[in-house]
């Protein structure tokens, strides 16, 4: 089933937007790391990042520690691990292969399309 163009990005890209913004940040809540991805445009649910969070944390990629909060509930904040800076590193490599990639056909299927009337 093809994805609508309102539904965002791909959701295989919710680890990659996480890892490079626990990179960029050092630390963050899941709230706010969902806030970030959202903002790029992939369509995801609180849930799935707190998912693919804990995932990432059994894999040795994030840990997590908990911070009292004088206004509400602790909340988890998070950072990476060394084995989540590489993995960090990888994803942006991997990304950018993507986006080459995904340049590459636009441009090839921009060139067929002024060629024919």
């Amino acid at each position: 089933m093809a994805a609508e163009a309102t539904d965002g990005l791909p959701r295989r890209f919710l680890q990659p937007f996480l890892l490079l913004s626990l990179q960029r940040d050092g630390t963050s809540y899941g709230y706010e790391l969902y806030e970030t991805v959202k903002s790029l445009g992939l369509s995801v649910d609180l849930a799935a990042v707190y998912r693919c969070l804990r995932a990432m944390q059994q894999r040795d990629l994030v840990t997590s520690q908990w911070v009292s909060s004088l206004a509400g509930p602790d909340r988890r904040l998070y950072s990476l691990t060394s084995a989540g800076h590489d993995a960090a590193r990888a994803a942006a490599s991997e990304l950018a292969a993507a986006r080459d990639g995904l340049i590459a056909a636009l441009e090839h299927f921009e060139a067929q399309r002024g060629a024919h009337p």
